[in-house]
């Protein structure tokens, strides 16, 4: 206790530990696991020491938030042998009734479950199934290096259901054109860009002039996250588009830049914002949403979803139809109407 008092008091940590924000970026869990008894808190820590050589730096930091922000309590010293339904349960209403924290903002109140609107309802219990998730992977972790006596303590974690709802912040080509125009040159390449191949910024971002027309009518875009490497193709005028982005520049050069010249990363939220205010979009229409403006406008026109999926590089189609299956019912109700040949010579309803 002397020891740790003498570097608390000591200038360098003192300093940090009074500072209004966190002094730097977060790199690991914010908790130390002691004792030869393994815990839950000894089993996020192992599991997270995995994340940082397995996974992407951005899937390993979300891992990082979520289990700081909502693991590291007094779960983190439950015997990982002695889990029950009962700490499930605890973490689920802590999750539930507890109002999501963005960035360096205060905690809210707390509330009931009753009072809570059908889409916090669902986002919070999407929040807590990744918590499930981290948690069946971090003690299915400990099974594997002996530290757990039998595999059913991490398979009976259970996830909450949820109801997924049809996709409706994407935008028509007029909110399409409307929002081009607002857009300074270098934010416009970039929502250009998503338009024609419905790519993440961080895709996009990381494209380079090899990757244009490379043994295809598209773009090879490189492994990101999760994803693995995959082709994009492209109609006429997005390939002429990104054609015109690579004039001048050497194969190894980025093909999209902000206006600063570096690679866009998350640098252009707070201008996108800005320009979808002004060209009189929804304020709660995001970037991402460009992506799914991307997908619907395939669906609406016919595409199958087994190519859309491919485009958008997902693994299943299981979450592209669940998000935009019912623009292809809607496709479908009018191919039926169109196309269905005449069985008597007067319309149907004339009497």
């Amino acid at each position: 206790m002397d020891l740790a008092e003498a570097w608390f008091a000591a200038p360098y940590v003192a300093d940090k530990a009074h500072a209004a924000r966190p002094a730097e970026r977060m790199s690991g869990v914010r908790f130390c696991p002691i004792g030869d008894l393994y815990t839950v808190g000894h089993a996020l820590a192992d599991y997270t020491a995995w994340t940082k050589i397995a996974h992407s730096p951005g899937g390993h930091y979300n891992t990082l938030a979520l289990i700081n922000h909502h693991l590291a309590d007094e779960l983190l010293f439950v015997p990982v042998n002695e889990i029950v339904p009962h700490h499930l349960r605890r973490l689920a209403h802590r999750v539930l009734e507890c109002p999501p924290k963005f960035g360096f903002q205060l905690e809210r109140p707390k509330v009931r479950l009753c009072d809570l609107t059908p889409k916090d309802l669902r986002r919070r219990k999407r929040t807590f199934n990744s918590l499930v998730t981290i948690l069946r992977m971090a003690l299915r972790l400990a099974w594997e290096n002996d530290h757990l006596e039998a595999e059913r303590t991490w398979r009976c974690l259970r996830r909450l259901p949820v109801n997924h709802t049809p996709r409706r912040d994407f935008l028509d080509r007029t909110q399409c054109r409307r929002l081009l125009a607002e857009c300074p040159p270098a934010l416009r390449r970039l929502v250009l860009g998503v338009l024609y191949t419905g790519c993440r910024v961080g895709e996009l971002g990381q494209l380079r002039v090899e990757d244009v027309a490379f043994q295809i009518y598209g773009l090879r875009i490189p492994a990101f996250k999760r994803s693995p490497a995959r082709f994009v193709f492209l109609p006429d005028e997005g390939m002429a588009f990104f054609q015109k982005c690579c004039l001048g520049k050497a194969p190894r050069d980025h093909v999209l830049l902000s206006k600063s010249g570096k690679v866009w990363r998350r640098q252009h939220a707070g201008s996108f914002r800005l320009a979808a205010a002004r060209a009189g979009l929804s304020s709660t229409f995001v970037f991402h949403g460009l992506r799914h403006t991307y997908a619907s406008d395939l669906i609406c026109h016919g595409v199958p979803l087994e190519v859309v999926v491919r485009q958008l590089g997902h693994a299943v189609t299981r979450a592209v139809a669940s998000t935009y299956g019912h623009l292809a019912e809607r496709y479908r109700e009018e191919m039926i109407r169109s196309r269905f040949s005449a069985l008597v010579a007067e319309p149907a309803g004339t009497g």
